[in-house]
C-alpha cells in the first residue's frame, strides 16, 4: 500500500510485486491509487508499461497530485 515517504526523497525501493489478471466486473475501490508504471524515469507514452492499483489510506488523488509511479530503471 502507498503511505508517506520522508521528505526530499526522489526513489525508493518498492518489494517485489506479483501480478496477476482477475476478471471483474465489480465497481473500482475508490481507495486504489492507480499507478503507472515506466521504464526509465522519463515519462513518456514510450516509457509507459502498464498501470497496477496500490491500496492507500489517504485520497487516491494525494499521490496524483505528487506525480508518484513506479519505475523500473532510475538511470
Amino acid at each position: 500500500s502507498c503511505c508517506n515517504f520522508k521528505t526530499k526523497i526522489l526513489f525508493t525501493v518498492l518489494p517485489v510485486v506479483h501480478i496477476f489478471a482477475i476478471n471483474t466486473t465489480g465497481p473500482r475501490d475508490p481507495k486504489l491509487y492507480v499507478c503507472p508504471i515506466y521504464k526509465k524515469p522519463r515519462r513518456t507514452d514510450l516509457t509507459y508499461i502498464t498501470a497496477i492499483y496500490l491500496r492507500t489510506t489517504v485520497s487516491p488523488d494525494h499521490w496524483i497530485l505528487r506525480g508518484v509511479a513506479l519505475l523500473c530503471d532510475v538511470k
